[in-house]
């Protein structure tokens, strides 16, 4: 009973953070699957969020829901300058933009230790106390959050399928040519597509912060591990992204368990690779 006990935790927290793991590549994967280029300075502003709630929440006390509406439009704004007088004056070209985006992403770090310092923060939780699922513990805050992202990838699913905005974002995707030609403004849905991104990078920033500690470095892990998702899932498909997530974030939890934490990533690089051998699209989506 005990070995079950203990597989069915794993079980359960390689879930939990696989969605979380899937919130942060969400919001990378649809600018790659509309735009065609890499947004690294995500993980930037995936720390940026954390950093702003924790002074919103607990340094000035703002209401969680509150905080984390503006931490969404903040971490958006600083999204769109990066869109606008970085990303468009190179016509998103996939290697300038990695190049310029690396650089800004640095600055944006080294700003950060410059301001934040190193010491690691906490953000209290509003979720307290634990539930048990198949008689297996679980921390409310985990399961809220797990719950959170499952809400934020169905409404992004509704958005982009049942939306008359949505739907110019997919035309987009499939030829932004024709769909210029077809009258949609192409440049107004990239400012979308940069706010939806950066919204749920700043869902995900708020609730790691929450889980984890909040660091100038915070962002450097889930971003790797992002970027082995949408490979594993397949360049700019979010059901390849949600599918390779849930499996790294099962593949981390019981590797970690089993063989500690240099382990996990050791097995989850060596699924990517095989992945890649078999299949270079991935599990669905474009060429890795």
């Amino acid at each position: 009973m005990g070995e079950l006990s203990l597989v069915l935790q794993m079980f359960i927290t390689g879930i939990v953070m696989g969605l979380i793991y899937m919130l942060v590549a969400l919001g990378i994967t649809l600018v790659f699957g509309v735009m065609r280029i890499v947004n690294i300075i995500h993980a930037e502003l995936t720390m940026l969020s954390a950093f702003f709630m924790y002074y919103l929440f607990e340094v000035w006390h703002i209401p969680f829901i509150v905080a984390l509406i503006f931490c969404a439009a903040a971490i958006s704004l600083i999204g769109i300058f990066f869109q606008r007088f970085l990303y468009k004056p190179l016509k998103y070209e996939i290697l300038n933009v990695l190049i310029i985006a690396a650089g800004a992403g640095f600055a944006v770090k080294s700003a950060s230790w410059i301001l934040f310092g190193p010491l690691a923060r906490n953000i209290s939780t509003i979720f307290p106390g634990m539930i048990r699922i198949l008689g297996t513990p679980l921390s409310m805050e985990r399961a809220a959050v797990a719950l959170i992202c499952v809400g934020l990838t169905i409404g992004l699913y509704i958005f982009l399928y049942k939306t008359k905005t949505g739907k110019s974002l997919r035309a987009v995707e499939q030829d932004s040519e024709a769909a210029a030609i077809l009258g949609i403004n192409v440049d107004r849905v990239y400012v979308i597509v940069f706010i939806v991104s950066c919204s749920l990078a700043a869902v995900a920033g708020a609730f790691t912060g929450m889980l984890f500690a909040v660091e100038p470095e915070m962002g450097n892990d889930p971003f790797l591990k992002c970027i082995m998702i949408l490979m594993i899932g397949g360049m700019g498909s979010i059901p390849g992204a949600i599918l390779a997530s849930l499996l790294l974030g099962l593949i981390d939890s019981f590797s970690e368990t089993l063989f500690g934490g240099e382990m996990a990533f050791i097995i989850g690089f060596a699924l990517l690779m095989f992945i890649l051998i078999i299949r270079p699209k991935g599990f669905f989506g474009y060429e890795a």
